[in-house]
């Protein structure tokens, strides 16, 4: 059966919420001339916190808006969601959800040397959202008392033991599972509260650990994520976490029985799910896509191949409530170094962060504010991203990918498309060529969990426009003089004619190509001194379309160097800003 023919044969609508700390968004697919379309989308507050204590509320409000806007009715007069549609039109035939309300799992990392199996275990957690509140190595300090008042102060959700390769060290691994189990053991006897305990070391221990563990702790004996020093295995790890993500957390929200009850298909956590439409858009352009999710309450960036999949949530970042806790990773000279207005030091800075972490739903009402939000954004993607590269071997930089996919308020509310684009690129530093694209509507972690059960739906949804494009960004590598000629380019549009620019070094230009119009564009770098990311010197010509911002060139150097002082420096960011339309 040929999809139209599926399609014909098969007509279902689906509508998807993404429940966020924040906000609640919710989006509708449906049939349009015999293929799945994006139809609209709406949002509302999410109602996790007092006074509702209950995530049905906002999810509900959010369908209603959704059904004010498209004149279809989508929930009875109780306030309950129309399933499956009926022959009036009213009602959906599927629903699914995706979640990052739900609060990080608190986790301690067991093992013995920070750069093999502590690295691996954090590896493994960091597909998921969790929060490493201590650890336990050889090189911890602290007495074994400290260690254990240090376990039962926490009160972790999750202790995740790993250490010793399998046939290797069992002496050190079992003195810190013994570490662990009596700090277990005097929480049971005040606290009812009984952490997950996952056993992921030498597998000689598993009956141990098992043993050990019995009365006291819930045990996952899964395989070792280090069996030997060269090799590393992580699915097992990334799977039983995940799970105990979805069961201790997710499934816990108030209200959430009602949700549940609601869906077709398993919930899903929103960073697998934006993972999931990466890889998909990945395999279906056969080309590497980067992934940027920058919310309320976490930082995601997924780097995905038709072949794999990579993934890195940074739970002490975000945009919102855990703007507070955020200050504490970021350095408030770095953030300020990005701000192109004088006068705003560590002070409004701080005022700034501590009001946004208050009132995580304001938005900026001045330029100042909006400056200090973009550069906050900068300095978060900026640690992200060095995370992410030391994490998957990349050393010093991001690979070259052949999309960029930025979704977050902060991308789709700026004022101008341009400093959206602005923002990835100075956090990001990208080299090569690549498409970069927004999404504006909050859609991509519904197809995300729609994808594996309606491939279909995500294909044909995304072929009808779910994204906006920004346009196409040319980045250079190599070093010269300032003004010194790095790139020749011919844009040749049809009915349109030919423009050719000589694009010096240190310059950022953006050539007009509208959205959705095509364009031959042609590239000669200047000089062996220059690469576009096909090797040093080497040209190359391909077909492009337009975007909101057009065609950037960033011929500014790798890594971008800003001046000392503070008055060039922001002169400079607000030539960038000029250069970029934003």
């Amino acid at each position: 059966m040929t999809p139209d023919s599926e399609t014909l044969h098969v007509s279902e609508s689906f509508l998807v919420a993404d429940i966020g700390h924040t906000h609640t968004n919710v989006a509708l697919f449906d049939v349009v001339r015999s293929s799945y379309r994006f139809i609209g989308c709406a949002q509302a507050p999410t109602t996790l916190s007092s006074p509702w204590h209950n995530v049905t509320i906002g999810i509900q409000q959010a369908i209603a808006r959704l059904a004010d806007c498209l004149q279809r009715p989508l929930l009875d007069r109780q306030g309950w969601l129309i399933t499956p549609a009926n022959s009036a039109g009213a009602g959906v035939d599927n629903f699914a959800a995706t979640v990052s309300a739900a609060a990080p799992l608190k986790t301690v990392v067991v093992g013995l040397l920070d750069e093999v199996s502590l690295a691996s275990a954090r590896r493994a957690l960091q597909t998921i959202y969790a929060r490493e509140v201590d650890h336990l190595s050889l090189s911890d300090t602290r007495s074994e008392a400290e260690q254990i008042d240090a376990i039962i102060q926490h009160r972790p959700d999750l202790i995740f033991i790993a250490g010793g390769t399998d046939g290797g060290d069992t002496i050190q691994v079992t003195r810190r599972m013994e570490t662990v189990a009596t700090a277990l053991e005097l929480l049971a006897q005040t606290d009812v509260h009984r952490p997950e305990v996952v056993f992921a070391g030498n597998r000689q221990l598993r009956a141990a650990a098992a043993n050990r563990f019995k009365s006291i702790a819930n045990l996952h004996a899964i395989d070792n994520v280090r069996p030997t020093l060269e090799m590393e295995q992580l699915h097992p790890a990334r799977q039983i976490a995940a799970t105990l993500y979805e069961d201790l957390k997710v499934s816990t929200l108030p209200g959430f029985d009602d949700v549940a009850a609601w869906c077709q298909y398993p919930v899903m956590p929103t960073a697998q799910a934006f993972a999931r439409i990466s890889h998909y858009l990945a395999a279906v352009s056969r080309g590497r896509v980067l992934g940027l999710d920058v919310g309320s309450d976490s930082v995601t960036l997924v780097a995905a191949t038709p072949d794999s999949n990579q993934l890195l949530v940074r739970t002490d970042l975000g945009l919102g409530s855990s703007l507070g806790n955020a200050a504490a990773v970021l350095d408030s000279n770095a953030v300020l170094n990005w701000m192109p207005a004088n006068g705003v030091d560590a002070e409004t800075l701080h005022d700034f962060v501590m009001n946004k972490t208050l009132y995580p739903y304001s938005l900026p009402i001045t330029e100042t504010e909006l400056r200090l939000e973009q550069a906050i954004t900068r300095e978060m993607l900026r640690q992200t991203a060095a995370q992410a590269a030391a994490s998957w071997g990349a050393k010093d930089a991001m690979p070259t990918f052949n999309l960029l996919l930025l979704r977050g308020g902060i991308f789709h509310t700026t004022p101008r498309p341009g400093q959206a684009a602005l923002m990835a690129l100075d956090a990001l530093q990208p080299t090569g060529i690549f498409a970069l694209a927004v999404d504006r509507y909050g859609a991509l972690p519904a197809l995300g969990a729609l994808a594996a059960h309606k491939p279909l739906v995500a294909v044909q949804a995304l072929e009808g426009g779910v994204l906006v494009d920004l346009g196409w960004v040319i980045a250079l590598t190599g070093r010269g003089q300032a003004g010194q000629k790095a790139l020749d380019l011919r844009l040749e549009t049809d009915g349109q004619g030919t423009l050719e620019v000589e694009v010096p070094f240190g310059a950022l230009e953006v050539l007009p190509l509208a959205l959705g119009q095509k364009a031959r564009l042609t590239l000669k770098p200047a000089s062996r001194q220059f690469d576009i990311g096909l090797g040093p010197g080497e040209g190359h010509s391909l077909t492009v379309q337009g975007g909101l911002v057009g065609v950037i060139v960033d011929a500014r150097g790798r890594p971008l160097t800003l001046p000392a002082n503070q008055a060039a420096r922001g002169e400079r960011l607000r030539q960038w800003l000029w250069d970029m339309g934003g």
